[in-house]
């Protein structure tokens, strides 16, 4: 493997994940040792190329003006979130303060500035710092002064400093959080003589990192900063405090170079000075707001209610939205170029690197739409971005470790390209933004079958068939909502479509009550709610609030997302299962023995029978390229206490799984044993709609595995073409005649599961 990791050279990423005709593509480059690459564009038919069995990696070649060989530049490793302002009409003056409330988060064997005080020539004026060990000092004059306390971790802290001609005031006043709390034991201050500051002259503010142009952001900062204050005065600690404390520059009785407020506009990528000098700043690489500050009370939970509790900004050393590199070659989006899964594809040798897009049809296009539309699942594609989830996983699940790509050995190596929101930062909170404008080895063809990988089994099957498709994204959906999908008869999903935005869901929503009808071709769907927003329109945000198979977890009070202001975590928690929309839910995950489907009396109902025609097997589904079995990874189950229908038939199910098929924890009250649960199950379903269209799910993220087996003829793909030819009918399903229901009814296997015996 380390053989391979060497091979490794070339990474990029793209200015659009998604782009239509007409619009411009910007391509950046990286190449490790420098060396020539050549470039060139493919369709992507199939990109699953590490299974045993299967066509592997199928591509088609287009033409593309781009075409041809380009200079390989090793480009600046840009990571790391700070902020930035530049203060217009600022001149000398005779004496300044600085004061910020400072909430770190990691302490490391290295200098984590707060704050860089620049002049107009690029020059220092002061850095205050948080150093190697764990104290805060100032540098004035390139001589140092540390205070001799050290500053309290994951604790408030008031933190400034003053210079005048009699020197320089360094203090720190750390915030109780109790009576047990020993915050008063780390206040201190020291006063000490630089020797003369030449031009107290502060043009440029920076926080959480050095100033440095264009180089890399250095010297991040891991933790929070709330409120900085800059004023032509030289205060003491308690009149600093006064001023940090006061509600608006106009209470404040020193001349106000800079008044910053974290909690306005707290979606953006800017930040306001409410001072008279409108010094407003901007935000690199997207650090997280919408997060408890200095007065959180506990009593309100969502920052719209009281922005002023959520003044903070989290900082993170690894934080990444953009790289900044510029472009190698950029492509025009030609207007006969069908929609579908493209790649620049670069190469150096043997080494190919494919840097992945999709084209959609742009809303203007003329001419019939075809039946079908296959949505792939962009939103969870950059949730898992950069993964290490699919390691880590199966090692602490199953004290297993899966084969390592080298892309992915690359991209660790390295550690600077930003990882999925499935892990952690360096101080142990969560990643809430996941970017396509960074490198993303998982993206793209060669990749595990997973995501777009196995999306592409759907896409392969789809060509060798012979339908006509279009292929949209999620982002089609966010931002065009059931427009986006108007005219197609039915909207096929992805084989995991997680994540996904309000707007998404309503979309599906909307198709569905104009009679569209949808095919949910994977496990897992519909799960986590996520965010997108205007001024980072290339991330999605997310919060795993109040609970969900996760591996992490949102603080208390910050389950509400800055990009829009909406609540996060489940769907299931805020009343819109997945249940509701497509008849199952997720209920337990397990990788390594998956199951057929046996067919269920369900199965046999008339409205069920153009689902199995020409299916003889009672059991179907006992092969596939991934563990043998088109039932596994990820499944879902019926349940009417969650919003499936009542009407809905669950045609197939498969149960009796092994041990390592783990039961979600939202499906738990209490810890229970899981074995033989009636709940770990997944549910074939379908079901009618009242404006005459109809929903299948098949329930499993394996299912798409098992397609291509014998080239296509076989059960699994039998059902999936039968149900999509009579969804391609225009003719209206019929919503079958009310029933009477149960009486008693019977409680849902959900609820019953979790009930302790006596």
């Amino acid at each position: 493997m380390t053989t391979r990791l060497q091979e490794k050279n070339l990474v990029g990423y793209r200015s659009r994940l998604t782009a239509t005709a007409g619009e411009t593509i910007d391509f950046m480059v990286h190449s490790d040792r420098g060396e020539s690459f050549d470039a060139d564009l493919v369709r992507i038919i199939h990109g699953e190329t590490h299974a045993a069995r299967g066509p592997g990696l199928v591509v088609e070649e287009w033409s593309a003006p781009f075409a041809g060989q380009y200079p390989g530049v090793r480009q600046d490793l840009r990571i790391g979130s700070f902020f930035r302002a530049e203060i217009p009409e600022a001149e000398p003056v005779e004496a300044l303060t600085f004061v910020v409330a400072v909430f770190p988060t990691l302490f490391l064997e290295r200098d984590q500035t707060v704050a860089d005080l620049t002049r107009p020539d690029g020059s220092r004026l002061a850095c205050l710092r948080l150093n190697a060990q764990a104290r805060i000092e100032l540098e004035v004059n390139g001589k140092r002064r540390a205070l001799e306390r050290s500053i309290p971790l994951h604790r408030w802290s008031l933190v400034g400093f003053s210079l005048d001609e009699g020197g320089a005031v360094l203090f720190q006043s750390p915030q109780s959080e109790g009576v047990s709390d020993p915050a008063a034991s780390h206040v201190c201050d020291t006063r000490w003589d630089p020797g003369e500051v030449p031009a107290k002259h502060c043009t440029t503010l920076t926080l959480a990192s050095v100033f440095e142009e264009p180089a890399a952001p250095e010297q991040t900062f891991n933790g929070r900063l709330e409120s900085p204050r800059l004023v032509a005065s030289a205060l003491g600690p308690e009149e600093s405090e006064a001023v940090f404390r006061a509600r608006g520059p106009e209470s404040v009785r020193v001349p106000v170079l800079g008044f910053w407020d974290f909690s306005d506009e707290m979606g953006g990528s800017t930040v306001r000075d409410l001072g008279p000098r409108k010094a407003h700043a901007l935000l690199f690489n997207l650090p997280t707001r919408a997060v408890r500050g200095f007065c959180w009370s506990g009593e309100v939970h969502d920052w719209r209610q009281a922005p002023e509790e959520y003044g903070a900004i989290h900082f993170h050393e690894d934080d990444v939205y953009d790289m900044g590199w510029p472009a190698s070659f950029s492509y025009e989006i030609p207007k006969d170029l069908r929609s579908g899964a493209y790649a620049a594809r670069l190469q150096i040798g043997e080494e190919v690197e494919y840097v992945t897009f999709f084209v959609t049809p742009a809303p203007s296009r003329e001419g019939k739409k075809p039946p079908i539309a296959l949505i792939l699942p962009t939103v969870s594609y950059l949730a898992y971005a950069n993964e290490r989830i699919y390691i880590l996983g199966p090692q602490q699940l199953y004290d297993l470790t899966p084969p390592t790509f080298p892309e992915a050995l690359f991209h660790e190596d390295r550690g600077a390209f930003g990882c999925s929101q499935y892990e952690v930062h360096p101080d142990g909170s969560g990643i809430h933004f996941s970017s396509w404008l960074r490198p993303t080895w998982n993206i793209g063809p060669n990749s595990r079958a997973w995501g777009f990988s196995a999306d592409t089994n759907l896409i392969h099957w789809l060509e060798t068939r012979g339908y006509e498709y279009d292929i949209l994204t999620d982002h089609d959906l966010h931002a065009r909502g059931a427009e986006a999908v108007e005219g197609y008869r039915v909207l096929m999903t992805g084989t995991h479509p997680e994540y996904c935005t309000s707007e998404m869901y309503d979309a599906y929503e909307g198709f569905l009550g104009t009679g569209g009808r949808l095919m949910y071709m994977g496990g897992n769907g519909f799960y986590w709610k996520s965010a997108l927003g205007s001024d980072w329109p290339a991330a999605t945000e997310l919060r795993r609030a109040e609970d969900g198979t996760r591996s992490w977890a949102s603080e208390p009070g910050e389950y509400h997302h800055a990009l829009d202001g909406g609540l996060g975590g489940l769907w299931r928690r805020q009343g819109r299962a997945p249940n509701r929309l497509v008849g199952t839910g997720f209920v337990a995950q397990g990788f390594f023995r998956h199951k057929p489907y046996t067919r269920t009396d369900d199965g046999r109902d008339p409205r069920a029978e153009f689902i199995f025609e020409g299916v003889e097997n009672e059991v179907f589904g006992n092969f596939g390229r991934r563990q043998r079995g088109a039932v596994g990874e990820e499944i879902d189950a019926y349940d009417t206490a969650l919003g499936s229908p009542p009407h809905a038939l669950t045609v197939a199910t498969a149960k009796e799984f092994e041990a390592d098929m783990i039961l979600a924890k939202e499906e738990m009250l209490v810890h229970v044993p899981v074995e033989n649960q009636p709940s770990i199950r997944a549910d074939l379903v379908f079901f009618e709609t009242a404006a005459g269209g109809a929903v299948l799910s098949v329930s499993s993220i394996a299912w798409s595995g098992s397609l291509e087996h014998q080239d296509y003829e076989n059960d699994v793909a039998r059902i999936s073409e039968n149900v999509l030819n009579r969804f391609i009918d225009p003719e209206p399903f019929v919503m079958p005649s009310l029933v009477d229901p149960e009486v008693p009814s019977v409680p849902s296997l959900r609820l019953d599961k979790a009930r302790l015996k006596a």
